[in-house]
């Protein structure tokens, strides 16, 4: 994408330039007015008082999240402005974070079908920080000056300017001068001189705002309180004039779909997910999942796998609360979601699926073949350094039962469909009969360190009986005699309710080979 890296002030237009032509977009209803668009936005972000006020959950773990909205509508030509006024702060505990970095905003514009949560850190995306800096492609650089609780922003989009576009921003009414020059047209952002795209908001740029731990509120007309600077119109006008594209919606429900991932850990599960949404963008999937929320928990500049080192552990906690409170807000919004967890507990999967009453129902189970998963349990280690420990996973192994659909003889669960993309029901159940009947060997034995499945993965996320017999936040030797033996005993009735009731569980091991359980209560975690 050519651009330039200095920032400028804006040099007028002379008489030789040439005009040139651009295709006009069929003017669109203007009774719709410009707001924060609720089916464009991380799950965790609020939009209230008529779509123009915006601020996101701030709550334990989620004081950590950057969270971002789009507008509902974009722009493919013209030059139009829009405002965000930061209006307040909201009170956290983030002793670990520098002050400067626990209330902060970043505005900007991005195209439609890029990541709503990482404004100024893709190719399509830009961004001005309230930390004095103008980022895009995940490059940063000083820019105007900081802001904060007070200051108004506003966003200038010039797309009529050749042979590349501009955008600049002001601070309380003062030009900050050119952020970036850059290529709108086919070969960069693709949104100007190009023909429109099956789906039309991939073809327009989008208000854009992340915010952490910050209250504000958006400007698109006059009325809204908008002073555009001159030579601009506000944001509003981009419909009128033909200039204007309607972002993504969600009429209901019903229109939705909910896409429940099976497997043992490492089986997969988030690679397929992730496909998946890529390969289907008009579904605009939102992955549910812990890695969710460690990529919200980020420092601003850096990517998310260079953030873990030591506070890998710390991370993970908070994660688990936030997608616990997530997977609780995702029943309420009109999304299509893609839950990936293991999910082989069929109380877990009852229990997670009851509440999207009107959602279709889809699982889709990953059963790779045994030296395949293998290959990909040893990957997994390889990346992340942890592994889900033996004891943990044949408690998971032990307790698999694979989906069945709604329509099926003797089926009791929610599913309106279940797809196999890899080994098919009869071959997977074999193997998983297989996986059993040696692990019941095994206990026998009691060589509780001998699964048949390989080792992976950095967390159990597991919920049973035994929650209730620890205190949050202890520690318990495994060879503790008030340890509940019937944890190793496979066939008991009770592990079937593991994952339905530990907010969190971990297994550790530390030298010299003793293993010790980390139970920990999220909803009075403290790090």
């Amino acid at each position: 994408m050519a651009s330039s890296g200095k920032h400028e002030r804006p040099a007028p237009k002379t008489e030789e330039e040439p005009e040139t032509k651009k295709p006009r977009l069929a003017p669109q209803s203007t009774t719709q007015s410009v707001q924060l668009n609720p089916a464009d936005c991380n799950l965790d972000f609020d939009i209230e008082h008529n779509g123009l006020e915006g601020h996101a959950l701030h709550h334990k773990g989620f004081a950590y999240c950057w969270s971002g909205a789009r507008a509902t509508v974009g722009i493919r030509g013209g030059k139009y402005c829009f405002a965000c006024k930061v209006t307040d702060t909201q009170p956290v505990d983030m002793e670990d974070t520098p002050a400067d970095q626990q209330h902060v905003s970043r505005v900007g514009i991005s195209r439609g079908d890029d990541t709503v949560g990482n404004l100024g850190e893709t190719e399509h995306s830009f961004g001005f920080g309230g930390t004095g800096k103008f980022s895009t492609g995940g490059k940063f650089s000083d820019y105007g000056s900081k802001f904060g609780v007070g200051d108004t922003i506003v966003c200038a989009v010039n797309l009529e300017s050749r042979p590349l576009a501009e955008l600049l921003f002001l601070k309380n009414g003062t030009q900050l001068g050119v952020a970036k020059r850059f290529d709108s047209g086919p070969k960069g952002l693709g949104v100007t001189d190009t023909p429109l795209k099956k789906l039309s908001w991939e073809s327009a740029i989008f208000p854009h705002v992340l915010l952490k731990n910050v209250v504000v509120q958006m400007q698109f007309s006059i009325e809204d309180g908008l002073v555009p600077p001159e030579g601009y119109k506000p944001w509003s006008d981009a419909l009128q004039d033909g200039n204007g594209i309607i972002g993504p919606q969600f009429s209901s429900k019903k229109d939705c779909e909910v896409i429940m991932m099976i497997g043992l850990p490492a089986a997969g599960k988030t690679t397929w997910a992730e496909k998946w949404a890529k390969d289907h963008p008009d579904k605009r999937y939102m992955v549910l999942g812990t890695n969710l929320a460690l990529e919200q928990m980020k420092v601003p500049g850096l990517l998310r796998k260079q953030n873990y080192g030591e506070r890998f552990d710390r991370l993970m906690d908070r994660a688990t609360g936030i997608f616990n409170t997530l997977l609780d807000r995702a029943t309420k919004v009109a999304r299509n979601y893609i839950l990936d967890q293991t999910n082989v507990y069929k109380s877990a999967r009852k229990r997670k699926l009851r509440a999207f009453v009107d959602y279709r129902k889809i699982a889709v189970v990953i059963f790779p073949p045994p030296e395949e998963n293998k290959v990909r349990s040893a990957k997994r280690f390889k990346e992340m350094g942890k592994e889900v420990p033996a004891d943990a996973v044949n408690e998971m192994l032990a307790n698999y039962v694979l989906p069945t659909s709604k329509d099926m003889p003797g089926s009791d669960e929610f599913f309106d469909e279940v797809l196999f993309p890899e080994l098919k029901r009869a071959e997977a159940q074999k193997i998983l009969e297989m996986d059993k009947s040696q692990l019941k060997v095994s206990s026998k034995s009691k060589s509780r360190d001998n699964s048949p499945h390989p080792r992976a993965g950095s967390v159990a996320s597991v919920t049973g009986p035994r929650a209730s017999a620890a205190p949050s936040g202890s520690w318990r030797g495994s060879e503790e005699p008030s340890m509940d033996r019937n944890m190793y005993n496979y066939n008991s009735p009770q592990v079937g309710q593991f994952e339905d009731e530990f907010p969190f569980f971990r297994v550790m091991c530390l030298p010299p080979c003793t293993c010790i359980y980390l139970v920990v209560d999220v909803e009075n975690l403290k790090v």
